[in-house]
């Protein structure tokens, strides 16, 4: 988990007694490199607040030393800890590079017990 997660706020879920599914697509860019990032998840008790998402995402991007295939993991750690969604999935899209090569990352997460593949199936696609 990163130190950044400070930086995600939350509030409360008010239709828990809902099917409800959360999208949030953010471009960023840091450094002269440009991402996507594509967050779904189907909440529990609380909610993402998209305001403080992109410092969040720009902080955590922002990292050096770090490769995309590890920020992913890294990302969705940090809102499984914060939201506690039943499920969740990140997708982190880097622009191509010098020799044209994009970087698609997608992890997925889920609390024990939550299964309701109908519900994901119907999820719309982030990214066309």
């Amino acid at each position: 988990m990163t130190q950044n997660k400070d930086l995600i706020t939350l509030h409360n879920n008010t239709h828990r007694n809902r099917s409800l599914s959360v999208s949030l697509v953010q471009d960023v860019t840091v450094a002269q490199t440009a991402y996507r990032v594509g967050i779904r998840y189907i909440p529990d008790k609380l909610l993402l607040d998209p305001e403080n998402m992109p410092a969040y995402l720009e902080k955590i991007l922002s990292q050096t030393d770090v490769t995309v295939d590890l920020l992913a993991p890294e990302i969705i750690e940090d809102l499984m800890d914060q939201v506690i969604p039943k499920w969740i999935e990140v997708t982190l899209e880097q622009a191509p590079d010098q020799q044209n090569q994009k970087i698609i990352v997608t992890v997925e997460d889920r609390q024990p017990n939550w299964q309701d593949d109908s519900l994901l199936l119907r999820l719309p696609r982030l990214f066309p």
